[in-house]
Formats: C-alpha cells, structure tokens, sequence
C-alpha cells in the first residue's frame, strides 16, 4: 500500500510539474506579444500567431447601446503595430490576472487587463486567448477581447 501511495505521488508530481511547464510556455507567448506591441515590433508580433488566427472584440455600441462583435485582420493589427514606434507612442497592457486552462495541446487564458496609452489609462477589460500548441511551440488562435472605460 505504502509503494502505490507513493507511485501515486510521483505520478502526481510529474503531472503537476508538466502543467506548469505548460502554464509557462502559454504565458512566455501571451507576454511575446504584448511586449512586441509595447515596442511597436510586427514582425515579432506575427510570430505568435498561428497563419489560421483571428482578432475580434466585443464591445457595446455607444449610440445604440447594442452589442456588437467586430472582426480584425490579422495584417491590420500588424499595421496598427508598428505605427506605434513611428509615433512615437508608448503603450502598455498590464494582465491583472490569467485564469488559464490547459487541455494539451490546447489552451485558454482569461486575462483582466488594464491599457495605458502614454501612461496615461484608456480603458480595462479582458482578454480572451486560444492557443493551439503545434512542432514550433504555442500560437495564439484567438483572441476575442472587452474594452470599456474603468
């Protein structure tokens, strides 16, 4: 009994020594990109996406007060990028917390954040990735997003 109770937890510690690896990885690529965006770096950007991914943000209509689900290229994005070293502007996103659920070879992050645009705040909310771990390591497939004033 005592042998099974410990196979039982080196199994288990291996399985959550894994985890964080993994939690690791998907939060080292979420961070690649919000750095690149911080220097304005598309190139370095692209490389976290995966060629099938896709933008989009949910947001509330000021006018109409209905919601609406707005579609971004991933090309515009990258435009959109490095504009921000040629304006010199400086932004950042600061994640406040990531709930993160990993499914190998699959992932879910929630990520609350709050964005500084001259560091001065523009607005919070949240961040919702999916990313699909392939031979070259993890790509975000996804990203839906909330913006609203704090």
């Amino acid at each position: 009994m005592k042998r099974l109770i410990l196979l039982l937890s080196i199994f288990l510690s291996i399985q959550c020594m894994a985890q964080n690896a993994e939690e690791t990885e998907v939060k080292a690529c979420i961070d690649k990109l919000f750095k690149a965006m911080q220097i304005g770096d598309s190139a370095l950007a692209k490389s976290c996406f995966d060629p099938s991914a896709r933008l989009q943000s949910a947001i509330v209509n000021p006018k109409t007060k209905k919601t609406i689900l707005e579609n971004e290229p991933i090309d515009s994005f990258l435009v959109q990028i490095s504009s921000i070293k040629k304006n010199k502007i400086v932004i950042e996103e600061r994640v406040i917390k990531y709930d993160m659920k990993i499914d190998y070879p699959l992932a879910t992050v929630w990520a609350d954040y709050e964005f500084y645009v001259n560091e001065k705040l523009s607005h919070i909310g949240v961040d919702a990735f999916q990313l699909f771990k392939s031979e070259s390591g993890w790509k975000i497939i996804q990203i839906c997003d909330t913006k609203r004033r704090k």
